[in-house]
C-alpha cells in the first residue's frame, strides 16, 4: 500500500516551494488548490451553486469565476466565508477522498504528498500516514503576503486571520518544516524530514 502525507500550513508559508523540493526529490505530488479550481468550473455544480448564492456578477464574462473579486468579499466578511466553505468544501474533500482512495489501491512505493491548506479545518488528518506542517513566523508570513499579492497590512492580516493559526497547525501536525528562513533553510529542513517519512 502506498504512504501518503498531508501537507498544510497557513496563507504564504511557501506551500509551492516546498511542492517544488518534494517533486525534486521524487515523491507524487498532489494539490488541493487545483481541485478547487475543478469543481468550480463552467458546467459544475459548484459554480452552479456559487452564482446562485453571490450573483452573477461575481462571474467575468465568459463565464468563468472571478476569484479575486470573490476572495475581496468572503475574507472580509466571515458570513460569507462561510457560505462559500458551505459549498465548495463538500465538493472538494469528495474529490480528495477519492484521489487519496485511489492512491491507497495503487502498488507504487512512491510516497506521495497531498497538499491541502485547510486540512485541518477540513478534518482530513485521519486520511493519511502523517501531516507536515510548514511554518513560518508570523512576521515574516504578514510580508511575504503582502509583497506576493500587493496588499495592504489589513488585507493581509483578514486573510491570514481567516484561517487556523500556525501556530495551532504545528501543534497538530506530525512533522514540522520551519520556512521562516531562506530557500538553503527550507532545503536544510527537507534533508532533517525526509528519512522520518
Amino acid at each position: 500500500m502506498s504512504k501518503i502525507y498531508g501537507l498544510t500550513g497557513g496563507i504564504a508559508a511557501g506551500k509551492s516551494t516546498a511542492l517544488d523540493l518534494f517533486r525534486k526529490n521524487k515523491f507524487i505530488v498532489y494539490d488541493a488548490d487545483y481541485v478547487a479550481r475543478e469543481v468550480v468550473k463552467i458546467g459544475t455544480v459548484g459554480l452552479k451553486q456559487i452564482t446562485e448564492q453571490f450573483g452573477e456578477e461575481y462571474l467575468w464574462p465568459d463565464g468563468t469565476l472571478n476569484r479575486k473579486k470573490l476572495s475581496s468579499v468572503v475574507f472580509s466578511d466571515q458570513a460569507q466565508l462561510q457560505k462559500l466553505n458551505k459549498i465548495t468544501r463538500p465538493l472538494i474533500k469528495e474529490e480528495i477522498l477519492y484521489t487519496v482512495a485511489e492512491i491507497r489501491k495503487s502498488s507504487n512505493k512512491m510516497i506521495s504528498i497531498f497538499e491541502i491548506p485547510l486540512l485541518f479545518e477540513g478534518n482530513y488528518q485521519d486520511y493519511f500516514d502523517g501531516v507536515i506542517s510548514l511554518y513560518v513566523e508570523p512576521k515574516i508570513q504578514l510580508e511575504r503576503l503582502m509583497k506576493r499579492n500587493g496588499l495592504t497590512e489589513k488585507v493581509a492580516l483578514e486573510q491570514i486571520n481567516s484561517q487556523m493559526s500556525m501556530d495551532e497547525k504545528r501543534k497538530r501536525a506530525d512533522f514540522v518544516i520551519d520556512n521562516s528562513g531562506d530557500l538553503t533553510n527550507l532545503a536544510q529542513e527537507f534533508d532533517r524530514l525526509i528519512p522520518q517519512l
